[in-house]
């Protein structure tokens, strides 16, 4: 991502658009991690929207009864921490931006 003090790990262009309102352009893999099957983490570019204006179900679904849903930046000099899963990319992605 070209703003060295944000990150969005996605997983896939269209939950980013629903969960966090904007749309992305999807650069190198940065890391692949098995768990639950494999995950693959890119660095990204948001080119379209506006950060925390999404209309997914954690937005809209008012009787969910799950607690609240509040996308927020994150300081990558931060990552190492806080509570960051899977751990090893937030690190990864601290060295690369660093």
């Amino acid at each position: 991502m070209r703003d060295r003090s944000s990150l969005i790990i996605i997983e896939n262009k269209q939950v980013v658009l629903e969960e966090l309102g904007v749309e992305v352009k999807v650069n190198e893999c940065i890391s692949e991690v098995e768990f639950n099957g494999t995950q693959y983490f890119f660095l990204s570019q948001i080119i379209a929207g506006a950060f925390g204006t999404g209309k997914g179900e954690e937005y809209t679904d008012e009787n969910r009864d799950r607690g609240t849903y509040l996308p927020m930046w994150v300081d990558i000099e931060s990552l190492s921490s806080i509570e960051v899963r899977p751990k090893e990319v937030a690190l990864k992605v601290k060295s690369l931006l660093n």
